[in-house]
């Protein structure tokens, strides 16, 4: 009878239940926020239920959750003292509550008891229903951002670059779709829930006949958080808040002390270092917004110039008073009110609208962010560790078609390489699998991304094809035969030179696109901004134009360029370009590439003392040729990549590339340190181990020290996350 077979399961299995208890969480979090958003928008009055019952109540638990959260660092040390400071905070807490309540509410002194009961249960009532009408629009930011996630950066030569990459893309589309709908509903929303005194009714009776009328302010406060959700689709895609923020080091070198694991930190940490830029971030957002909204909505845009003329007003009324009509019997008249709908009141409370619904946004996607980028661990262990078959289920995550189930993968390899012992000693000992031993599957995929590394500069660095020049053939066609006129010149690559320029507008591109193809592998360390801009003039304005005219125009473009909010996005600066070969594009995530390598050199240092098998000592010599084949292939990639002529600062800096250098050269020296005694053994030649230890040296005019590089990279990589 043939042995049972053990379906492997995939990875996906235990990551997407993992996924989803984190979405809970962040769910939570999201539910008070709406809970609280729920109690200020409603009615409330100093004498109200309302805010004798959840408004200085809420207040004491706010001062409390502060308390627990911000502790003393010193109490901290002391479990004790600590223990019995919760506890005495939160018995004052409760005598304090319960004596306010005691003492200053006369409503339920003088009110029986069951009509007190009932007042709680409807007020309840009611927040509750406020409360899960609020969480529908805040809920779709997860829709969102669970539709559209994504590991690593976006890869790209420039800014504009990107944003042409992305932005006719239906993720676009959906985007904005999203936010425009949660726009839409939470005004409504908003709109349901405020006292009547606030004058925000859809319907208006007038004063003296009582005939229903149009209110314009609900819609000037629809139209602007419509506005809004523009705005923040911009801060969206711009800032990319689809990525999961991985960290790039997961754990601490064992080559140099001084470097220390880039981690995310616990997500409540997160959120709490964030208490204040989100709030802030939120009040700029919708104060901006509010001050340039009324001049937009105002404008009349010519769609057809002096034919038709687009007005956000008029366009904004006519909607709403057609859908109005159909259930109140509204004036003839169809033009908008002659007074504006905007005032100081009005843009107060549109301020507050946008600052409430820009907040749910923010906390929104923050929180999600930080709980889905923690560690792949269940209680302390790795995901996988439930699986009947492991090691297999790993290799499925390894092997994964979609980058954020690989990168969860390679995460998941490089703690099981540091910390857990049964697991590394599973992975030598398995050797009967399909395909190869579990160490050999493994050792396939970690150098496949290496040499990604070197695969992608080697198709940079590849000359383009010439196309092949068209043969010469005799044209046999009477001359009384022919439609269209014979080619007059032919150039040496086969294709007919196009006519020369008739304006000043076809004659500036043709130059243009002419320098730069000429001129775009300047040696490196030479200025080609000024260079091309020289040969750009001279062949525009002339070669005898005056010398003034042409210095104007360097400074025209020079300025054009360092300005910081437009020029900067037709920049191809050194480090993107860098980045983008490196990494690969659309996206490229420098946590995988260091994690493949941390992976190797800690399973491989591990195995003198797991490895009973010896298997993996037999490909230590692979595992080191292919760290210095790779650092001396980057090294020579970025000392001879040239600058730009774009790129007026030419600052030779990528950090990208010192962070995967820096992994490599401690994985060398790692490496050289526990093998090297037995190179001969390896088959390792005098010569190989040579080049693995100049390899492996930090070299202090390239600025490799073994503590600086990594906290130079990694300040840097934050600068880049936070730009793109």
């Amino acid at each position: 009878m043939p042995p049972k077979t053990i379906r492997i399961r995939p990875y996906k299995d235990f990551l997407t239940p993992a996924l989803h208890r984190r979405f809970a969480t962040a769910t939570a979090i999201l539910a008070i926020l709406c809970y609280w958003e729920a109690v200020i928008i409603g009615e409330i009055t100093y004498d109200s239920l309302t805010w004798y019952f959840l408004g200085n109540a809420g207040v004491w638990a706010g001062v409390a959750a502060v308390i627990f959260n911000f502790r003393i660092p010193l109490w901290e040390s002391l479990a004790p003292v600590s223990s019995l400071y919760k506890a005495f905070t939160m018995i004052a807490v409760a005598v304090g509550v319960l004596y306010y309540y005691l003492c200053t509410w006369p409503s339920l002194r003088e009110a029986g008891f069951w009509s007190s009961i009932i007042s709680i249960m409807a007020f309840t009532f009611r927040i509750s229903v406020r409360t899960g009408l609020i969480f529908i629009p805040a809920f779709m930011t997860f829709i969102l951002r669970v539709a559209q996630l994504h590991v690593g950066l976006r890869t790209s030569y420039s800014p504009i670059q990107t944003f042409l990459q992305y932005a006719w893309r239906f993720q676009t589309i959906q985007t904005l779709g999203w936010y425009s709908l949660s726009a839409y509903l939470f005004s409504e929303i908003y709109i349901w829930s405020i006292p009547a005194s606030a004058n925000l009714n859809r319907i208006t009776n007038v004063p003296k006949t009582g005939r229903p009328n149009l209110n314009e302010k609900p819609i000037y406060l629809t139209s602007y958080l419509l506005f809004l959700a523009l705005v923040q689709t911009g801060f969206h895609l711009f800032f990319d808040y689809d990525r999961i923020d991985m960290p790039v080091l997961k754990i601490k070198p064992e080559a140099s002390p001084d470097q220390e694991a880039y981690s995310t930190g616990a997500p409540a940490v997160q959120l709490r270092m964030k208490l204040y830029t989100l709030p802030r971030n939120a009040v700029i957002r919708a104060s901006v917004a509010a001050v340039v909204w009324p001049f937009i909505y105002l404008i009349s845009i010519p769609v057809i110039p002096f034919v038709y003329w687009f007005n956000i007003r008029n366009f904004a009324w006519s909607t709403w008073r057609s859908c109005a009509k159909i259930l109140w019997n509204l004036p003839k008249s169809g033009a908008p009110p002659q007074v504006l709908p905007f005032h100081a009141p009005v843009w107060l409370r549109t301020v507050w609208t946008g600052f409430l619904l820009t907040m749910l946004w923010e906390v929104a996607n923050a929180a999600l962010s930080a709980y889905v980028a923690q560690e792949p661990l269940k209680n302390e262990r790795p995901i996988t560790y439930e699986s009947h078959d492991p090691n297999g289920s790993l290799l499925t995550g390894l092997r994964g078609k979609k980058l954020q189930t690989r990168a969860f993968a390679f995460w998941e390899l490089v703690y099981i390489a540091q910390r857990f012992e049964g697991r590394r000693k599973i992975i030598f000992e398995d050797i009967n699998r399909a395909g190869g031993s579990t160490w050999s599957q493994i050792l396939a995929i970690c150098l496949e991304v290496i040499n990604g590394v070197n695969t992608r500069i080697e198709d940079y660095q590849r000359p383009p094809i010439a196309p092949v020049p068209l043969p010469a053939q005799q044209d046999t066609t009477p001359p009384h035969a022919r439609k269209v006129p014979p080619l007059r010149e032919i150039g040496a690559t086969g294709y007919a030179i196009p006519p020369p320029p008739r304006s000043r507008s076809e004659k500036l591109v043709r130059t243009a696109e002419h320098v730069v193809k000429t001129h775009g592998q300047t040696p490196p360390g030479e200025s080609k901004t000024v260079k091309i801009l020289e040969i750009i003039a001279a062949r525009i304005f002339g070669p005898r134009s005056p010398g003034g005219l042409r210095e104007q125009f360097f400074l025209w473009i020079i300025q054009f360029l360092r300005a910081p909010y437009i020029g900067v996005l037709f920049r191809q600066e050194y480090r993107r370009k860098v980045a983008t070969v490196v990494l690969g594009s659309p996206y490229g995530d420098v946590g995988i590439i260091v994690d493949a390598v941390d992976a190797l050199t800690r399973l491989a240092v591990r195995s003198l003392e797991e490895d009973k098998y010896g298997n993996v000592q037999r490909d230590v010599k692979n595992i080191i040729q292919t760290f210095t084949t790779t650092v001396n292939k980057l090294e020579r990639f970025e000392e001879n990549l040239p600058t730009h002529w774009t790129d007026v600062y030419e600052e030779r800096r990528s950090p990208e590339a010192d962070i995967i250098q820096a992994a490599l050269k401690g994985g060398l020296n790692q490496l050289i340190d526990a093998f090297g005694d037995y190179s001969e053994d390896l088959r390792l030649s005098r010569t190989e181990m040579r080049m693995a230890r100049e390899a492996a040296e930090s070299l202090p005019d390239q600025n490799y020290k073994a503590g600086k590089a990594m906290r130079d990279a990694r300040h840097a990589m934050r600068e880049i996350q936070k730009s793109k």
